[in-house]
Protein backbone atom coordinates (compact mmCIF):
# COMPACT_ATOMS: atom_id res chain seq x y z
CA UNK A 1 0.00 0.00 0.00
CA UNK A 2 1.41 3.38 -0.97
CA UNK A 3 0.42 6.57 0.93
CA UNK A 4 0.67 9.99 -0.72
CA UNK A 5 0.58 13.41 0.94
CA UNK A 6 -0.07 16.90 -0.45
CA UNK A 7 1.70 19.92 0.97
CA UNK A 8 0.10 23.37 0.58
CA UNK A 9 1.97 26.63 0.92
CA UNK A 10 0.56 29.45 3.08
CA UNK A 11 1.89 32.79 4.13
CA UNK A 12 3.74 32.83 7.38
CA UNK A 13 3.92 35.49 9.98
CA UNK A 14 6.55 36.27 12.48
CA UNK A 15 4.28 35.01 15.21
CA UNK A 16 3.81 31.60 13.50
CA UNK A 17 7.55 31.33 12.92
CA UNK A 18 8.30 31.97 16.57
CA UNK A 19 5.68 29.45 17.65
CA UNK A 20 7.13 26.84 15.33
CA UNK A 21 10.63 27.35 16.65
CA UNK A 22 9.40 27.04 20.23
CA UNK A 23 7.53 23.83 19.40
CA UNK A 24 10.59 22.30 17.77
CA UNK A 25 12.70 23.15 20.80
CA UNK A 26 10.14 21.59 23.14
CA UNK A 27 9.98 18.45 21.08
CA UNK A 28 13.76 18.23 21.09
CA UNK A 29 13.82 18.58 24.86
CA UNK A 30 11.25 15.84 25.21
CA UNK A 31 13.23 13.55 22.90
CA UNK A 32 16.37 14.12 24.91
CA UNK A 33 14.61 13.67 28.23
CA UNK A 34 12.52 10.59 27.39
CA UNK A 35 14.45 7.66 25.97
CA UNK A 36 12.32 5.30 23.88
CA UNK A 37 12.66 1.64 24.75
CA UNK A 38 14.97 -0.34 22.46
CA UNK A 39 13.04 -2.32 19.88
CA UNK A 40 13.61 -6.06 19.88
CA UNK A 41 14.61 -7.64 16.59
CA UNK A 42 11.81 -9.47 14.82
CA UNK A 43 12.47 -13.15 14.13
CA UNK A 44 13.86 -13.79 10.67
CA UNK A 45 12.22 -16.02 8.10
CA UNK A 46 14.59 -18.99 7.98
CA UNK A 47 12.83 -21.25 5.49
CA UNK A 48 12.75 -19.12 2.33
CA UNK A 49 14.67 -20.81 -0.46
CA UNK A 50 15.91 -23.61 1.76
CA UNK A 51 15.90 -27.25 0.54
CA UNK A 52 12.52 -28.89 1.06
CA UNK A 53 11.33 -32.47 0.70
CA UNK A 54 7.92 -34.09 1.04
CA UNK A 55 6.40 -37.52 1.42
CA UNK A 56 4.75 -37.05 -1.98
CA UNK A 57 3.74 -34.51 -4.63
CA UNK A 58 0.77 -34.83 -6.93
CA UNK A 59 2.63 -33.19 -9.83
CA UNK A 60 6.16 -32.11 -10.69
CA UNK A 61 5.00 -28.50 -10.83
CA UNK A 62 3.73 -28.73 -7.25
CA UNK A 63 6.84 -30.05 -5.54
CA UNK A 64 7.90 -29.28 -1.96
CA UNK A 65 10.28 -26.50 -2.99
CA UNK A 66 7.26 -24.49 -4.17
CA UNK A 67 6.11 -24.02 -0.57
CA UNK A 68 9.32 -22.26 0.48
CA UNK A 69 10.13 -20.21 -2.61
CA UNK A 70 8.52 -17.02 -1.27
CA UNK A 71 6.14 -16.70 -4.23
CA UNK A 72 2.42 -16.38 -3.67
CA UNK A 73 1.42 -18.20 -6.86
CA UNK A 74 3.27 -21.48 -6.39
CA UNK A 75 2.38 -24.31 -4.03
CA UNK A 76 3.14 -27.83 -2.86
CA UNK A 77 0.39 -30.44 -3.13
CA UNK A 78 0.52 -33.96 -1.73
CA UNK A 79 -1.05 -37.26 -2.72
CA UNK A 80 -4.63 -37.91 -1.59
CA UNK A 81 -4.06 -39.59 1.76
CA UNK A 82 -3.88 -38.44 5.37
CA UNK A 83 -0.34 -39.49 6.32
CA UNK A 84 1.68 -36.93 4.33
CA UNK A 85 4.37 -34.43 5.33
CA UNK A 86 6.44 -31.49 4.15
CA UNK A 87 9.92 -30.83 5.56
CA UNK A 88 12.34 -27.93 5.21
CA UNK A 89 16.05 -27.96 6.03
CA UNK A 90 17.07 -24.67 7.66
CA UNK A 91 20.74 -25.45 7.03
CA UNK A 92 21.75 -25.14 10.68
CA UNK A 93 20.17 -25.32 14.11
CA UNK A 94 17.94 -22.37 15.02
CA UNK A 95 15.72 -21.21 17.84
CA UNK A 96 12.17 -21.32 16.44
CA UNK A 97 9.52 -18.76 17.33
CA UNK A 98 6.72 -18.94 14.75
CA UNK A 99 5.48 -21.05 11.87
CA UNK A 100 3.08 -19.71 9.24
CA UNK A 101 1.00 -21.98 7.03
CA UNK A 102 -0.78 -20.50 4.02
CA UNK A 103 -3.15 -23.21 2.86
CA UNK A 104 -4.64 -23.66 -0.55
CA UNK A 105 -8.14 -25.18 -0.63
CA UNK A 106 -6.72 -28.57 0.37
CA UNK A 107 -5.94 -27.89 4.02
CA UNK A 108 -5.24 -30.06 7.08
CA UNK A 109 -7.93 -30.48 9.69
CA UNK A 110 -5.40 -32.16 12.01
CA UNK A 111 -1.65 -31.76 11.80
CA UNK A 112 1.54 -31.48 13.83
CA UNK A 113 4.39 -29.02 13.52
CA UNK A 114 7.61 -30.79 14.45
CA UNK A 115 11.33 -30.08 14.76
CA UNK A 116 14.37 -32.35 14.53
CA UNK A 117 18.14 -32.09 14.65
CA UNK A 118 18.71 -35.09 12.36
CA UNK A 119 15.50 -35.48 10.28
CA UNK A 120 14.84 -38.80 12.03
CA UNK A 121 13.82 -38.09 15.61
CA UNK A 122 11.01 -35.54 15.83
CA UNK A 123 9.56 -33.40 18.61
CA UNK A 124 6.12 -31.81 18.29
CA UNK A 125 6.04 -28.04 18.83
CA UNK A 126 2.37 -27.42 18.05
CA UNK A 127 -0.61 -29.44 16.90
CA UNK A 128 -4.30 -29.06 16.18
CA UNK A 129 -7.27 -31.26 15.35
CA UNK A 130 -9.52 -28.36 14.35
CA UNK A 131 -7.68 -26.63 11.51
CA UNK A 132 -9.79 -24.45 9.22
CA UNK A 133 -7.32 -23.66 6.43
CA UNK A 134 -6.55 -20.18 5.21
CA UNK A 135 -3.58 -18.55 6.94
CA UNK A 136 -2.54 -20.06 10.27
CA UNK A 137 0.18 -18.60 12.46
CA UNK A 138 1.50 -20.80 15.25
CA UNK A 139 3.73 -19.50 18.01
CA UNK A 140 6.28 -22.19 18.87
CA UNK A 141 9.33 -22.66 21.05
CA UNK A 142 12.13 -25.10 20.31
CA UNK A 143 15.43 -25.60 18.56
CA UNK A 144 16.46 -27.71 15.60
CA UNK A 145 17.52 -27.76 11.97
CA UNK A 146 14.63 -29.57 10.28
CA UNK A 147 11.00 -28.44 10.54
CA UNK A 148 8.02 -30.29 9.13
CA UNK A 149 4.28 -30.21 8.86
CA UNK A 150 2.99 -33.73 9.51
CA UNK A 151 -0.52 -34.13 8.19
CA UNK A 152 -2.75 -36.31 10.35
CA UNK A 153 -6.22 -35.74 8.86
CA UNK A 154 -7.23 -33.95 5.67
CA UNK A 155 -9.87 -31.26 5.68
CA UNK A 156 -11.04 -32.07 2.13
CA UNK A 157 -11.13 -34.99 -0.27
CA UNK A 158 -7.85 -33.82 -1.77
CA UNK A 159 -4.41 -34.15 -0.16
CA UNK A 160 -2.62 -31.26 1.56
CA UNK A 161 -1.55 -28.12 -0.27
CA UNK A 162 0.45 -25.14 0.98
CA UNK A 163 1.11 -21.91 -0.88
CA UNK A 164 3.75 -21.09 1.72
CA UNK A 165 5.39 -22.84 4.68
CA UNK A 166 7.28 -20.18 6.59
CA UNK A 167 9.49 -20.79 9.61
CA UNK A 168 10.65 -17.86 11.72
CA UNK A 169 13.32 -17.74 14.37
CA UNK A 170 16.93 -16.96 15.18
CA UNK A 171 19.96 -18.98 14.06
CA UNK A 172 21.85 -20.40 17.01
CA UNK A 173 25.26 -18.87 17.50
CA UNK A 174 26.54 -21.39 20.02
CA UNK A 175 30.28 -21.74 19.79
CA UNK A 176 31.36 -25.24 18.77
CA UNK A 177 32.70 -26.06 22.23
CA UNK A 178 32.78 -24.34 25.58
CA UNK A 179 35.14 -27.00 26.92
CA UNK A 180 38.83 -26.05 26.68
CA UNK A 181 40.60 -28.39 24.29
CA UNK A 182 43.92 -29.74 25.52
CA UNK A 183 46.94 -29.08 23.36
CA UNK A 184 46.95 -31.99 20.92
CA UNK A 185 49.92 -34.31 20.75
CA UNK A 186 51.19 -35.46 17.36
CA UNK A 187 49.25 -38.51 16.15
CA UNK A 188 48.85 -40.60 13.07
CA UNK A 189 45.14 -39.79 12.93
CA UNK A 190 42.58 -42.30 11.65
CA UNK A 191 43.53 -44.43 8.65
CA UNK A 192 42.24 -47.26 6.50
CA UNK A 193 45.30 -49.47 6.17
CA UNK A 194 46.12 -52.80 4.56
CA UNK A 195 45.46 -54.30 1.15
CA UNK A 196 42.73 -56.13 -0.76
CA UNK A 197 40.72 -58.25 1.65
CA UNK A 198 43.04 -57.50 4.55
CA UNK A 199 42.12 -53.98 5.63
CA UNK A 200 41.70 -52.47 9.07
CA UNK A 201 40.81 -49.14 10.57
CA UNK A 202 43.54 -47.70 12.78
CA UNK A 203 43.44 -44.85 15.29
CA UNK A 204 46.87 -43.38 16.02
CA UNK A 205 48.39 -46.54 14.61
CA UNK A 206 46.30 -48.98 16.67
CA UNK A 207 43.57 -51.26 15.23
CA UNK A 208 39.99 -50.02 15.73
CA UNK A 209 37.14 -52.44 15.04
CA UNK A 210 33.93 -50.41 15.14
CA UNK A 211 31.66 -51.76 17.88
CA UNK A 212 28.96 -49.17 17.65
CA UNK A 213 25.42 -47.95 17.94
CA UNK A 214 23.57 -45.14 16.22
CA UNK A 215 22.96 -42.28 18.64
CA UNK A 216 19.50 -40.77 19.14
CA UNK A 217 19.38 -38.44 22.20
CA UNK A 218 20.35 -34.78 21.89
CA UNK A 219 24.03 -33.89 21.83
CA UNK A 220 23.57 -31.96 25.06
CA UNK A 221 22.51 -35.21 26.76
CA UNK A 222 25.60 -37.13 25.65
CA UNK A 223 27.31 -37.03 29.07
CA UNK A 224 24.17 -38.62 30.54
CA UNK A 225 23.98 -41.50 28.06
CA UNK A 226 27.49 -42.36 26.88
CA UNK A 227 28.37 -44.19 30.10
CA UNK A 228 25.39 -46.48 29.56
CA UNK A 229 26.41 -46.90 25.92
CA UNK A 230 29.97 -47.71 26.94
CA UNK A 231 28.59 -50.36 29.33
CA UNK A 232 27.49 -52.32 26.26
CA UNK A 233 31.10 -52.49 25.07
CA UNK A 234 30.51 -49.76 22.47
CA UNK A 235 33.52 -47.78 21.25
CA UNK A 236 31.78 -45.81 18.47
CA UNK A 237 28.52 -43.93 17.97
CA UNK A 238 27.10 -42.74 14.68
CA UNK A 239 25.12 -39.60 13.86
CA UNK A 240 23.38 -38.38 10.70
CA UNK A 241 24.29 -34.71 10.94
CA UNK A 242 26.95 -32.49 12.49
CA UNK A 243 26.40 -28.92 13.70
CA UNK A 244 27.48 -26.51 16.43
CA UNK A 245 25.96 -28.69 19.15
CA UNK A 246 27.97 -31.75 18.05
CA UNK A 247 30.96 -30.58 20.08
CA UNK A 248 29.13 -31.75 23.19
CA UNK A 249 28.88 -35.27 21.79
CA UNK A 250 32.48 -35.26 20.52
CA UNK A 251 33.72 -34.02 23.91
CA UNK A 252 31.77 -36.68 25.82
CA UNK A 253 32.97 -39.42 23.47
CA UNK A 254 36.62 -38.37 23.68
CA UNK A 255 36.45 -38.25 27.48
CA UNK A 256 35.42 -41.93 27.46
CA UNK A 257 37.86 -43.15 24.85
CA UNK A 258 35.09 -43.39 22.25
CA UNK A 259 34.80 -42.02 18.71
CA UNK A 260 32.01 -40.75 16.44
CA UNK A 261 31.11 -41.63 12.87
CA UNK A 262 30.09 -38.05 12.16
CA UNK A 263 27.27 -37.67 9.65
CA UNK A 264 27.25 -34.86 7.09
CA UNK A 265 23.65 -34.59 5.91
CA UNK A 266 22.79 -34.35 2.23
CA UNK A 267 19.16 -33.59 1.52
CA UNK A 268 17.21 -36.36 -0.18
CA UNK A 269 14.98 -33.90 -2.03
CA UNK A 270 17.66 -31.95 -3.91
CA UNK A 271 17.85 -32.16 -7.69
CA UNK A 272 21.46 -33.29 -8.02
CA UNK A 273 21.37 -32.86 -11.78
CA UNK A 274 20.35 -29.20 -11.88
CA UNK A 275 20.33 -27.53 -8.46
CA UNK A 276 23.90 -26.26 -8.42
CA UNK A 277 23.11 -23.40 -6.01
CA UNK A 278 21.90 -25.77 -3.30
CA UNK A 279 24.79 -28.16 -3.84
CA UNK A 280 27.36 -25.36 -3.70
CA UNK A 281 25.85 -24.01 -0.47
CA UNK A 282 25.84 -27.45 1.13
CA UNK A 283 29.43 -28.09 0.08
CA UNK A 284 30.53 -24.80 1.63
CA UNK A 285 28.66 -25.63 4.84
CA UNK A 286 30.21 -29.09 5.06
CA UNK A 287 33.68 -27.67 4.49
CA UNK A 288 33.18 -25.23 7.36
CA UNK A 289 31.92 -28.01 9.63
CA UNK A 290 34.82 -30.32 8.87
CA UNK A 291 37.30 -27.48 9.37
CA UNK A 292 35.76 -26.79 12.77
CA UNK A 293 36.10 -30.36 14.04
CA UNK A 294 39.02 -31.82 12.08
CA UNK A 295 41.35 -31.67 15.07
CA UNK A 296 38.84 -33.03 17.59
CA UNK A 297 39.84 -36.33 19.16
CA UNK A 298 36.23 -37.52 19.18
CA UNK A 299 35.93 -37.87 15.39
CA UNK A 300 36.49 -41.26 13.74
CA UNK A 301 35.07 -41.07 10.20
CA UNK A 302 33.12 -38.52 8.16
CA UNK A 303 29.95 -40.08 6.69
CA UNK A 304 28.53 -38.13 3.74
CA UNK A 305 24.77 -38.46 3.16
CA UNK A 306 22.32 -41.16 4.21
CA UNK A 307 20.05 -43.27 1.98
CA UNK A 308 19.84 -40.69 -0.80
CA UNK A 309 20.50 -42.84 -3.86
CA UNK A 310 18.06 -45.75 -3.56
CA UNK A 311 14.93 -43.79 -4.45
CA UNK A 312 16.47 -41.87 -7.37
CA UNK A 313 16.35 -42.44 -11.11
CA UNK A 314 19.50 -43.24 -13.06
CA UNK A 315 20.42 -39.66 -13.93
CA UNK A 316 20.04 -38.55 -10.33
CA UNK A 317 22.10 -41.48 -9.04
CA UNK A 318 24.99 -40.64 -11.31
CA UNK A 319 24.77 -36.93 -10.48
CA UNK A 320 24.55 -37.64 -6.77
CA UNK A 321 27.59 -39.95 -6.82
CA UNK A 322 29.55 -37.29 -8.71
CA UNK A 323 28.50 -34.67 -6.18
CA UNK A 324 29.59 -36.90 -3.30
CA UNK A 325 33.00 -37.07 -5.02
CA UNK A 326 33.20 -33.27 -4.89
CA UNK A 327 32.34 -33.37 -1.20
CA UNK A 328 34.88 -36.11 -0.43
CA UNK A 329 37.65 -34.25 -2.24
CA UNK A 330 36.82 -31.06 -0.32
CA UNK A 331 36.94 -32.94 2.99
CA UNK A 332 40.27 -34.54 2.14
CA UNK A 333 41.72 -31.11 1.33
CA UNK A 334 40.85 -29.63 4.74
CA UNK A 335 41.12 -32.83 6.82
CA UNK A 336 43.57 -35.48 5.61
CA UNK A 337 43.49 -37.17 9.05
CA UNK A 338 40.07 -38.84 8.89
CA UNK A 339 38.62 -41.27 6.33
CA UNK A 340 35.43 -40.46 4.45
CA UNK A 341 32.56 -42.82 3.62
CA UNK A 342 29.02 -42.45 2.29
CA UNK A 343 25.98 -44.45 3.40
CA UNK A 344 23.11 -45.76 1.35
CA UNK A 345 20.34 -48.31 1.92
CA UNK A 346 21.57 -50.88 -0.61
CA UNK A 347 24.87 -52.31 -1.74
CA UNK A 348 23.94 -51.43 -5.32
CA UNK A 349 25.05 -47.87 -4.52
CA UNK A 350 28.62 -49.13 -4.31
CA UNK A 351 28.79 -49.68 -8.08
CA UNK A 352 28.04 -45.97 -8.59
CA UNK A 353 30.58 -44.98 -5.96
CA UNK A 354 33.23 -47.18 -7.57
CA UNK A 355 32.75 -45.44 -10.90
CA UNK A 356 31.93 -41.86 -9.92
CA UNK A 357 33.24 -41.46 -6.32
CA UNK A 358 36.75 -42.94 -6.38
CA UNK A 359 38.02 -40.75 -3.52
CA UNK A 360 35.96 -42.56 -0.85
CA UNK A 361 38.17 -44.35 1.65
CA UNK A 362 35.59 -47.03 2.40
CA UNK A 363 31.97 -47.87 1.61
CA UNK A 364 29.00 -48.02 4.01
CA UNK A 365 25.53 -49.55 4.00
CA UNK A 366 22.36 -49.70 6.10
CA UNK A 367 21.05 -53.26 6.09
CA UNK A 368 18.57 -54.96 8.42
CA UNK A 369 16.93 -58.15 7.23
CA UNK A 370 19.50 -58.41 4.44
CA UNK A 371 22.65 -58.12 6.54
CA UNK A 372 23.56 -61.75 5.85
CA UNK A 373 23.95 -61.00 2.12
CA UNK A 374 26.10 -57.88 2.34
CA UNK A 375 29.42 -59.73 2.25
CA UNK A 376 28.26 -61.82 -0.72
CA UNK A 377 27.24 -58.64 -2.55
CA UNK A 378 30.70 -57.23 -1.90
CA UNK A 379 32.33 -60.33 -3.35
CA UNK A 380 29.99 -60.50 -6.33
CA UNK A 381 30.64 -56.84 -7.12
CA UNK A 382 34.40 -57.29 -7.16
CA UNK A 383 34.88 -54.25 -4.93
CA UNK A 384 38.33 -53.09 -3.89
CA UNK A 385 37.50 -51.13 -0.73
CA UNK A 386 36.32 -52.27 2.71
CA UNK A 387 32.96 -51.32 4.16
CA UNK A 388 31.26 -50.29 7.38
CA UNK A 389 27.71 -51.35 8.32
CA UNK A 390 26.20 -48.06 9.52
CA UNK A 391 22.75 -49.40 10.48
CA UNK A 392 21.59 -52.93 11.24
CA UNK A 393 19.25 -54.76 13.56
CA UNK A 394 15.93 -56.63 13.40
CA UNK A 395 13.92 -56.63 10.19
CA UNK A 396 12.12 -53.32 9.84
CA UNK A 397 8.42 -52.70 9.27
CA UNK A 398 9.16 -52.42 5.52
CA UNK A 399 10.64 -55.95 5.42
CA UNK A 400 8.12 -58.14 7.26
CA UNK A 401 4.75 -59.62 6.21
CA UNK A 402 1.48 -58.02 7.25
CA UNK A 403 -0.92 -59.66 9.66
CA UNK A 404 -4.63 -60.20 8.99
CA UNK A 405 -5.33 -56.54 9.88
CA UNK A 406 -2.74 -55.18 7.46
CA UNK A 407 -0.27 -54.27 10.22
CA UNK A 408 3.40 -55.31 9.87
CA UNK A 409 4.26 -58.22 12.14
CA UNK A 410 6.84 -56.94 14.60
CA UNK A 411 9.41 -59.54 15.73
CA UNK A 412 9.19 -60.63 19.34
CA UNK A 413 11.79 -59.28 21.75
CA UNK A 414 13.61 -62.62 21.62
CA UNK A 415 13.69 -62.55 17.81
CA UNK A 416 14.87 -58.93 17.79
CA UNK A 417 17.66 -59.71 20.23
CA UNK A 418 18.74 -62.66 18.10
CA UNK A 419 18.82 -60.39 15.05
CA UNK A 420 21.48 -58.20 16.68
CA UNK A 421 23.48 -61.30 17.55
CA UNK A 422 23.22 -62.55 13.97
CA UNK A 423 24.10 -59.15 12.52
CA UNK A 424 27.31 -58.95 14.51
CA UNK A 425 28.15 -62.51 13.50
CA UNK A 426 27.71 -61.51 9.84
CA UNK A 427 30.07 -58.58 10.32
CA UNK A 428 32.69 -60.67 12.10
CA UNK A 429 32.43 -63.32 9.38
CA UNK A 430 34.11 -60.85 6.98
CA UNK A 431 37.38 -59.92 8.76
CA UNK A 432 39.61 -57.61 6.81
CA UNK A 433 36.64 -56.36 4.76
CA UNK A 434 33.84 -55.40 7.19
CA UNK A 435 35.43 -52.88 9.55
CA UNK A 436 32.59 -53.04 12.09
CA UNK A 437 29.04 -51.86 12.60
CA UNK A 438 26.91 -49.24 14.33
CA UNK A 439 23.71 -51.02 15.38
CA UNK A 440 20.37 -49.25 15.13
CA UNK A 441 19.33 -47.77 17.53
CA UNK A 442 20.28 -46.22 20.86
CA UNK A 443 17.07 -44.22 21.09
CA UNK A 444 14.89 -43.44 24.07
CA UNK A 445 11.58 -42.53 22.41
CA UNK A 446 8.51 -44.47 23.44
CA UNK A 447 6.65 -44.24 20.14
CA UNK A 448 5.78 -47.01 17.69
CA UNK A 449 9.11 -46.86 15.80
CA UNK A 450 10.88 -46.72 19.18
CA UNK A 451 9.05 -49.84 20.33
CA UNK A 452 10.24 -51.56 17.17
CA UNK A 453 13.94 -50.64 17.07
CA UNK A 454 15.09 -48.73 20.16
CA UNK A 455 17.45 -50.43 22.57
CA UNK A 456 16.05 -48.32 25.43
CA UNK A 457 12.41 -47.67 24.63
CA UNK A 458 11.16 -44.96 26.96
CA UNK A 459 14.52 -45.22 28.74
CA UNK A 460 13.88 -48.88 29.66
CA UNK A 461 16.45 -51.52 28.69
CA UNK A 462 15.22 -54.08 26.21
CA UNK A 463 16.47 -57.59 25.52
CA UNK A 464 18.23 -56.09 22.51
CA UNK A 465 20.36 -53.85 24.76
CA UNK A 466 21.71 -56.98 26.44
CA UNK A 467 22.16 -58.73 23.08
CA UNK A 468 24.42 -55.93 21.89
CA UNK A 469 26.34 -56.10 25.16
CA UNK A 470 26.76 -59.85 24.69
CA UNK A 471 27.93 -59.36 21.10
CA UNK A 472 30.51 -56.72 21.91
CA UNK A 473 31.75 -57.93 25.31
CA UNK A 474 31.00 -61.65 25.29
CA UNK A 475 29.14 -61.40 28.61
CA UNK A 476 25.87 -60.03 29.97
CA UNK A 477 25.92 -58.08 33.22
CA UNK A 478 23.07 -57.02 35.50
CA UNK A 479 19.41 -57.82 35.96
CA UNK A 480 17.78 -58.88 32.71
CA UNK A 481 14.34 -57.92 31.32
CA UNK A 482 11.18 -60.05 31.31
CA UNK A 483 10.71 -62.20 28.22
CA UNK A 484 7.35 -61.73 26.49
CA UNK A 485 6.36 -64.45 24.06
CA UNK A 486 4.09 -64.28 21.02
CA UNK A 487 1.29 -61.83 21.85
CA UNK A 488 -2.32 -62.17 20.66
CA UNK A 489 -5.61 -60.37 21.20
CA UNK A 490 -9.21 -61.59 21.15
CA UNK A 491 -11.24 -60.58 19.35
CA UNK A 492 -8.76 -59.27 16.77
CA UNK A 493 -11.13 -57.96 14.08
CA UNK A 494 -14.66 -56.65 13.77
CA UNK A 495 -14.25 -55.19 17.25
CA UNK A 496 -16.84 -52.79 18.60
CA UNK A 497 -15.39 -49.37 19.53
CA UNK A 498 -14.62 -49.15 23.23
CA UNK A 499 -15.26 -52.84 23.89
CA UNK A 500 -13.11 -55.02 26.15
CA UNK A 501 -10.19 -56.90 24.60
CA UNK A 502 -8.30 -59.86 26.03
CA UNK A 503 -4.55 -59.83 25.39
CA UNK A 504 -2.50 -62.97 25.90
CA UNK A 505 1.20 -62.24 26.47
CA UNK A 506 3.02 -65.24 28.02
CA UNK A 507 5.87 -63.85 30.11
CA UNK A 508 8.76 -65.10 32.21
CA UNK A 509 11.46 -63.21 34.07
CA UNK A 510 14.97 -64.71 34.05
CA UNK A 511 15.72 -63.24 37.50
CA UNK A 512 12.38 -64.18 39.06
CA UNK A 513 11.28 -60.55 39.44
CA UNK A 514 7.64 -59.62 39.95
CA UNK A 515 6.20 -58.13 36.77
CA UNK A 516 3.80 -55.20 36.41
CA UNK A 517 2.04 -54.17 33.23
CA UNK A 518 1.12 -51.18 31.16
CA UNK A 519 -0.41 -50.97 27.68
CA UNK A 520 -0.75 -48.56 24.79
CA UNK A 521 -2.27 -48.32 21.31
CA UNK A 522 -0.93 -46.68 18.16
CA UNK A 523 -2.67 -45.60 14.97
CA UNK A 524 0.52 -45.47 12.88
CA UNK A 525 -0.83 -47.90 10.30
CA UNK A 526 -4.16 -46.11 10.26
CA UNK A 527 -3.13 -42.46 9.95
CA UNK A 528 0.67 -42.31 10.22
CA UNK A 529 0.67 -41.21 13.87
CA UNK A 530 3.22 -43.29 15.77
CA UNK A 531 2.36 -41.89 19.20
CA UNK A 532 1.79 -44.51 21.88
CA UNK A 533 -1.53 -43.75 23.58
CA UNK A 534 -1.64 -45.22 27.09
CA UNK A 535 -4.68 -47.32 27.90
CA UNK A 536 -5.66 -48.92 31.23
CA UNK A 537 -4.73 -52.56 31.64
CA UNK A 538 -5.95 -55.14 34.16
CA UNK A 539 -4.36 -58.55 34.65
CA UNK A 540 -6.85 -61.35 35.14
CA UNK A 541 -6.51 -64.38 37.38
CA UNK A 542 -5.69 -66.47 34.32
CA UNK A 543 -2.74 -64.25 33.46
CA UNK A 544 -4.38 -62.57 30.48
CA UNK A 545 -4.66 -58.78 30.21
CA UNK A 546 -7.83 -56.74 29.71
CA UNK A 547 -7.71 -53.46 27.81
CA UNK A 548 -10.28 -51.25 26.10
CA UNK A 549 -10.48 -51.09 22.32
CA UNK A 550 -9.92 -47.71 20.62
CA UNK A 551 -13.03 -45.83 19.56
CA UNK A 552 -11.85 -44.84 16.08
CA UNK A 553 -12.47 -47.43 13.34
CA UNK A 554 -9.51 -48.99 11.61
CA UNK A 555 -6.39 -51.06 12.29
CA UNK A 556 -4.62 -50.32 15.57
CA UNK A 557 -1.38 -51.68 16.95
CA UNK A 558 -1.43 -52.84 20.58
CA UNK A 559 1.68 -52.79 22.77
CA UNK A 560 1.99 -54.33 26.24
CA UNK A 561 4.96 -53.63 28.51
CA UNK A 562 6.16 -56.09 31.17
CA UNK A 563 8.14 -54.12 33.77
CA UNK A 564 10.47 -55.75 36.31
CA UNK A 565 11.15 -52.75 38.57
CA UNK A 566 14.85 -52.71 37.64
CA UNK A 567 14.69 -50.41 34.64
CA UNK A 568 14.00 -53.22 32.17
CA UNK A 569 11.02 -53.99 29.95
CA UNK A 570 9.82 -56.89 27.88
CA UNK A 571 7.41 -55.82 25.15
CA UNK A 572 4.79 -57.68 23.16
CA UNK A 573 2.80 -56.37 20.19
CA UNK A 574 -0.27 -57.37 18.22
CA UNK A 575 -3.07 -55.62 16.33
CA UNK A 576 -6.82 -55.17 16.33
CA UNK A 577 -9.27 -53.88 13.75
CA UNK A 578 -12.09 -51.74 15.11
CA UNK A 579 -15.25 -51.78 13.03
Amino acid sequence: MRVTTTHGRTATTAVRLIATVVAVVLVAVVLVTVRAPAASAAPAQLSKGRPAVASSSDAASRGPQMAVDGRAGTRWASARSDAQWLRVDLGAAARLERIDLRWETAYAKAYRLQVSSDAKTWRTLASTSSGRGGVERKTVSGTGRYVRMLGVQRGTGHGYSLWEFRVYGTPLTTTPSATPTPTPTPTDGVRVTGSQGNWQLTVDGKPWLVRGVTYGPSNAEAPSYLDDIAAMGVNTVRTWGTDASSAQLFDAARARGMRVVAGLWLDQGVDYVHDSASMDATLASITRTVTTYRDHGGVLVWDVGNEVMLGQDEAQRVAYARYVERVVQAIHRVDPSHPVTSTDAWTGAWSYYRRYTPSLDLYAVNSYGGIGWVQQAWRDGGYTKPYLVTETGPAGSWEVPLDANGVPRQPTDAAAAQAYTDAWSAVRAAPGVALGATMFHYGIEDDEPGVWLNLRTGGLKRASWYAVQQAYQGTVAGNRPPVVGSTTVAPSSGVAPGSTLTVTAPTTDPDGDAVTWRAATSSRYLDGNGTQRPTPVVRGADGTLRITAPTTPGAWKITVYALDGHGNAGIGTTSVRVR
